[in-house]
């Protein structure tokens, strides 16, 4: 669906986020296209739906709209969130390497639909509360620790500005 060619991916890079890398997969929930995305470092996790191809040339804009109201909505400071933007002003796609985040988006996208289907499909379901549920269960990839917390300490842990 992103149309993206092997040619076109980038080399992966470490990141010098605060957060690292994104990892983003394609599934089907209620027979619609559903982007999730799963943070490398964290865990921190939230899905997109009703993406057309339209809209994938604004993938990026997406992605950073749907992070900063997670992070909104789970209290941290908009001037943290501000910073966090900046360090991803610039967006590739790569090939994934890491095998264990891998593992754990299988598993993630094993819960969002668990909880969407249990409230009855996208169209009727909490999907704030699912994301919000979702990032607040233990991880044992994590050292069960919640993605969320983990994720406002090492966003906390960066005062430099």
């Amino acid at each position: 669906m992103l149309g993206i060619k092997s040619k076109d991916l980038s080399e992966i890079k470490t990141s010098r986020s605060m957060l690292g890398n994104w990892y983003v997969n394609i599934s089907t929930i209620d027979r619609r296209k559903t982007f999730l995305f799963v943070n490398e470092r964290t865990l921190l996790s939230f899905i997109l739906y009703g993406v057309k191809k339209s809209n994938i040339a604004n993938m990026h804009e997406m992605f950073l709209a749907a992070l900063n109201q997670l992070l909104l909505l789970e209290g941290v400071d908009d001037h943290v969130i501000n910073k966090l933007n900046k360090e991803y002003l610039h967006f590739e796609y790569t090939k994934t390497n890491n095998k264990r985040v891998l593992g754990n988006m299988n598993d993630l996208m094993s819960l969002y639909k668990h909880f969407i289907y249990s409230e009855d499909g996208l169209k009727y379901c909490d999907l704030t509360n699912i994301i919000h549920r979702i990032n607040n269960t233990p991880q044992k990839n994590i050292g069960w620790a919640y993605s969320i917390e983990l994720t406002k300490e090492l966003l906390q842990g960066d005062k430099s500005s």
